[in-house]
């Protein structure tokens, strides 16, 4: 059936509520049996047949309706069908129907089945993905070899302080990164693509720097904690030793260790995902164990201080026992990096089924879990161990009465040498489970999980840093192979910066540094929930609803502080890093805009302060010149807007007007504002369409600017060959001043001696610059092209849309003021406009704003009005009822670093001089002008 008899059946059902002849659209609504004959009556109904506009035969329905008339057709299926491009005959976009245009029908091509042998990719869901990997990162060796030493200083109470308050942190950006993560697709990079994605590229790039060597250091730390366990074990139950050294051994193991690790991430993501839920099995049957150890009592645990779940123990270890040198932050700091592992899931965010969704889920989960398995276990050693133990039955047996003399290891009595107990014994916790040999096995599977996690993170975060482009040199990286898109030269990165860690075999020395570089990601993800929060941007509609703009600040905060507590040096390193890298990529300013919210921040702050701007009320003291400059194309005339560039030295307001004729798309000079940011000029090009030029100036009088931020003072160029002009263009030109002064603006009529109107050189000289162009552009291939299109236009010269005032804005001297007024601008020897019209080699990038030319390649003329900064004086000629204004924007001229050799020469005519030069110098000196 065709789409036209489809539409006809639809027309033939729906008729009954259609009125044919006024295609009013009738929406009836069935209503329910009244009881009465009457009522029946005299309800309306509607019949299939014989609709009119103000008459319908309703006696035939057996249906009761109610009618409303509409001005819409009713809807047909038939106007929705092909709405995708690849099917058949697509409709028309809205751009193709205002343009008269018709879509030709496509070709139907036969469609070719083809086999594609191809592996599908990994995805992983949040228990696996993410859950289970954070789980293994948070559960670390802390777990076994610290939590009891925290304990014994801290005390019970203390020691839940410093769990809970680690909780805090990573809570508070948990909830930070699930806001962020629910608010959009998320990519993968983890922790660099949220940031940067947020903050924008110079934050991104520097935390995705970081982050990827922290986690490639990381997995170094891992090792190394597990070969110095492994070195222990082996020496103390086999004596079984590679070399003589402990050192060495641990670095030969790590090696090992480190290879078999790679070899397992390299088999791909359903290895390794299969490899950590061992890993996570063994774990929770060492965390089991430890558990049943509680109940579980003999004098080998008696000797070194154990004896079972005691109300007394309990209550001693309640308050802290500081030794020397530490406090509740030292031992915040020993301890805080157990909390450091919820990145772990968003890591691999690219290799998950919904990223939006198993982030926030499985993070979450992971901190509620591993914080009640550490306050659980940080209790149970409190309530069962002693502080200090001697290993001697004797002495433990039976338990001390006196438990502060056991505390300073006085024993019946006497002073005992004590190496046991929860502040000397690291491995009480092993000592307190059912069997040691268990715990072992969990220490090894706590930092071979970390490793192997860290590991597989490390090389994603990389390739999404090198896919980006934010630095040179290394986007050899980041290319993937496979289905899953897997970084193997990442990878191998990877691997040779853990190998040059694992050589050092010093646990404590790589330890702080990993952390403060775990702490400033953490420090910038609340930041960046709470900045996309703060700006209100139409953009921030996260579905995770429980976050909070402040509370996102705090958890900023306190990652900071967390940084300089735990080592004030290594997190001073850190900040270091980071700034050095964001102001590289700052000055770098990469081609990227991912709507960041220090966008939307900045607008924020922007449109606020106008309102508060437009107020306030005006008082004459804050006054500065703001200018409207009819510039045409900026890029035609850069000396014009170097020029006034000079005055306002971008502590005042610059238009640059571009009136353009109405047969011309104002968005073809879409490029103006990217060559006036390239070449730091702060103005704002203003194009306006209109019939005349006069027209288009009067309206941008108008309109410019917003609120109290708009323009008081225009600067229109020379009217140069006035004498052969018409009159029709001679009224234009003067009806613009007289419509300045209309609108209460001040005027300055800017003229060179020479003719040096870019644009119209390029169009009435081609044989003159020419070469010129070409020559300079040689080392600019890019540019090459674009000069060419200008030069030579498609469809011939006057192809190329012109700009109605080519003949009005001539680069020239300003002035403003009540009244016209023209400074003169002398050369060295003080002749008029010497500087001006000699020596004035133009050199300049010919470009195309329609060329996507990068903003850096379109520079202006660089010598701007000669080859060196001008010397000698800035002539005014001042008349009495000039006013201030006159001397006041030659006096801004003379402070620019371009003209700061010349000065300021003022000339006073009258019939009574004497009095005008008195009163001009008080009038400069009230002024502070001399």
């Amino acid at each position: 059936m065709t789409d036209q008899e489809e539409a006809k059946n639809e027309t033939e059902v729906t008729s009954p509520l259609i009125n044919n002849k006024s295609n009013r659209f009738k929406v009836n609504f069935l209503e329910e049996e009244k009881k009465g004959s009457e009522d029946k009556q005299h309800e309306n109904t509607v019949t299939s047949q014989n609709h009119t506009d103000s008459h319908h035969d309703r006696s035939q329905s057996t249906f009761q309706y109610k009618v409303f008339d509409t001005l819409d057709f009713a809807p047909k299926t038939a106007f929705y069908r092909r709405t995708n491009q690849d099917e058949g005959n697509a409709r028309p976009t809205m751009a193709e129907i205002r343009a008269g245009k018709s879509r030709m029908p496509k070709e139907e091509t036969p469609k070719v089945k083809t086999e594609v042998h191809e592996a599908s990719s990994v995805k992983l869901g949040w228990i696996q993905g993410v859950l289970v990997r954070c789980l293994l990162n948070i559960w670390g060796v802390m777990l076994f070899i610290r939590i009891s030493w925290v304990v014994g200083q801290a005390g019970i109470a203390a020691g839940l302080g410093v769990i809970l308050l680690s909780a805090v942190v990573t809570t508070l950006t948990s909830i930070s990164l699930a806001a962020i993560c629910t608010n959009g697709e998320v990519k993968g990079g983890g922790a660099y693509y949220l940031i940067s994605r947020s903050l924008g590229p110079e934050f991104g790039g520097a935390i995705g720097i970081v982050f990827s060597i922290a986690n490639a250091i990381a997995v170094a730390m891992y090792i190394v904690g597990f070969t110095e366990t492994l070195v222990a074990v082996l020496k103390d139950e086999a004596g079984f030793m590679l070399t003589s050294a402990a050192e060495n051994d641990m670095r030969i193991w790590g090696l090992i260790t480190l290879l078999l690790l790679f070899g397992i991430s390299m088999a791909g993501m359903a290895w390794e995902s299969k490899a950590q839920i061992v890993l996570l099995f063994l774990l929770i049957v060492a965390m089991i164990n430890l558990i049943v150890g509680t109940f579980i009592g003999n004098d080998t645990k008696t000797a070194k201080g154990f004896y079972g779940l005691n109300a007394d123990i309990a209550k001693f270890n309640l308050v802290p026992h500081f030794t020397e040198g530490e406090n509740f932050f030292t031992v915040f700091s020993v301890f805080f990096p157990a909390a450091t592992g919820i990145m772990a899931g968003a890591n691999i965010s690219g290799d998950l089924k919904d990223p939006s969704v198993s982030i926030p889920k499985g993070t979450l989960i992971a901190v509620l879990v591993s914080t009640i398995t550490y306050c659980l276990f940080a209790v149970q050693a409190g309530s069962t161990t002693l502080l200090l133990a001697t290993n001697n039955i004797t002495d433990m047996s039976p338990m001390p009465t006196d438990l502060a003399e056991a505390a300073q290891c006085v024993f019946n009595g006497e002073q005992k040498e004590c190496e046991f107990g929860l502040l000397k014994d690291y491995g009480a916790m092993a000592m307190m489970s059912g069997y040691s040999h268990i715990i072992t096995i969990g220490i090894f599977a706590a930092t071979l999980s970390s490793a192997l996690a860290s590991l597989v993170s490390a090389p994603k975060v990389f390739q999404a840093v090198c896919k980006d482009k934010l630095f040179p040199y290394i986007g050899w990286f980041g290319k993937g192979f496979g289905s899953n898109g897997e970084p193997y030269r990442a990878y191998g990165l990877a691997l040779f910066i853990a190998a040059a860690f694992v050589c050092i075999a010093e646990l404590n020395a790589i330890a702080p540094i990993i952390t403060n570089f775990f702490l400033i990601s953490y420090t910038l993800i609340n930041y960046s929930c709470f900045e996309a929060s703060l700006s209100n941007s139409p953009g921030w509609r996260p579905s995770y609803k429980y976050y909070n703009t402040w509370v996102s600040l705090i958890g900023s905060v306190l990652c900071a502080a967390v940084m300089f507590i735990t080592s004030w040096w290594t997190a001073l390193i850190t900040v270091v890093i980071i700034y050095a890298l964001y102001r590289y990529i700052g000055y770098k300013k990469p081609a990227v805009n991912w709507g960041s919210s220090k966008q939307a921040l900045k607008y924020n702050t922007a449109l606020g302060l106008i309102h508060e701007v437009s107020g306030a009320s005006f008082h004459v003291k804050n006054f500065r010149p703001q200018f409207l400059v009819l510039t045409g194309a900026p890029s035609s005339r850069p000396r014009l807007v170097n020029f006034v560039t000079d005055i306002s030295k971008g502590y005042g307001v610059m238009m640059c007007g571009h009136v353009i004729h109405n047969k011309y798309k104002v968005d073809h000079y879409i490029y103006e504002n990217d060559i006036l940011h390239a070449n730091k000029c702060k103005a704002f090009h203003m194009p306006v369409s209109a019939p005349t030029f006069r027209a288009g100036v009067r309206s941008l009088i108008q309109n410019n600017g917003l609120g109290a931020i708009k323009a008081n003072t225009l600067i229109i160029g020379y009217k140069h060959g006035w004498k052969e002009q018409s009159d029709e263009l001679l009224e234009d030109y003067v009806g613009i001043i007289k419509d300045a002064f209309d609108y209460h603006y001040a005027v300055g009529i800017l003229r060179y001696s020479n003719k040096l109107d870019v644009k119209g050189l390029r169009e009435d000289d081609l044989t003159l610059f020419k070469e010129e162009v070409e020559e300079e552009v040689k080392e600019t291939p890019n540019n090459l092209a674009a000069s060419k299109e200008v030069l030579e236009p498609e469809g011939g010269k006057d192809s190329s849309p012109p700009s109605v005032i080519d003949e009005l804005a001539e680069p020239a001297v300003e002035s403003t003021g009540a009244s016209a007024v023209n400074l003169v601008v002398p050369g060295e020897t003080g002749a008029t406009a010497d500087v001006l019209s000699g020596n004035m080699d133009i050199e300049m990038n010919v470009i195309n704003p329609r060329e996507e030319t990068p903003a850096s390649e379109l520079v202006f003329d660089k010598h701007r009005f000669s080859e060196g900064k001008p010397k000698g004086t800035i002539d005014v000629f001042w008349l009495s009822d000039d006013g201030g204004l006159s001397i006041l924007i030659p006096y801004l001229l003379s402070q620019s670093s371009f003209w700061k050799n010349t000065s300021l020469r003022v000339f006073a005519t009258g019939k009574q001089a004497v009095s005008y030069c008195r009163n001009l110098c008080d009038l400069m000196t009230h002024l502070q002008l001399l």
